[in-house]
């Protein structure tokens, strides 16, 4: 079931994401993702890919949100703002990876709560979704 969530929530979480884009570790690398996740408690918690020169080993923007709110016993997560420096067109989004949209779906699924998606991009454009609307297929886990 899904929770209310404010406009002024929303904003909030978009703003968080757009703020972690400006982290320092990501300077050097062409396109740069953050994730903005607000939990149950109305805490939100941002992160950015953390690259990795292999880029196999790059930990990506969503589960590192994911990460940060459960340092700090939080699983309840109510929505995630995704936002990019890719170079996109107006009206254009950066979606979740399919490995991203996984870990989202477990995290739901062990909270119970619908996640909200807001994928936000750098012209100040969103578009709302809840994750069981984009994913086309999850492993029952």
């Amino acid at each position: 079931m899904p929770r209310k969530i404010s406009r002024d929530q929303k904003l909030k979480l978009i703003q968080e994401a757009t703020e972690a884009l400006k982290n320092p570790h990501a300077k050097d690398y062409a396109a740069v993702y953050a994730a903005a996740v607000l939990t149950s408690r109305n805490n939100i918690y941002s992160a950015i890919n953390y690259f990795s020169d292999t880029y196999t080993l790059t930990i990506h923007a969503e589960p590192s949100a994911l990460a940060h709110a459960a340092n700090h016993s939080e699983s309840e997560i109510l929505a995630i703002a995704i936002i990019s420096t890719e170079k996109l067109k107006k009206g254009d989004f950066t979606n979740p990876c399919h490995l991203c949209k996984q870990i989202l779906y477990e995290s739901q699924r062990r909270s119970g709560i619908k996640m909200l998606v807001i994928l936000a991009n750098t012209y100040g454009e969103s578009k709302e979704l809840f994750l069981d609307d984009m994913a086309s297929y999850l492993w029952p886990v």
